[in-house]
């Protein structure tokens, strides 16, 4: 199964990222904001203005809220 991963672009107000971004920043937006329950966050890649969100090969969330919104969230590819 292929690993899903989505970059979040750091420059959008709708984060309210108001801290240097790092990876534990980062990982609680992820869980906070974005709903991605832990389990599936396999790591997280920070960059300059972006974040990258590795998540675990599964089927199980697909369907679930959370990865439907985040793949339609304007500042995610």
């Amino acid at each position: 199964m292929r690993e899903r991963e989505f970059l979040v672009s750091a420059n959008n107000p709708e984060l309210e990222i108001y801290e240097d971004l790092n990876s534990e920043y980062a990982q609680s937006i992820c869980e906070h904001t974005l709903e991605i329950p832990e389990d599936y966050i396999k790591k997280v890649e920070c960059y300059q203005d972006a974040f990258k969100i590795y998540l675990t090969p599964s089927r199980a969330y697909y369907r679930d809220d959370w990865y439907t919104n985040l793949q339609r969230l304007e500042f995610v590819s």
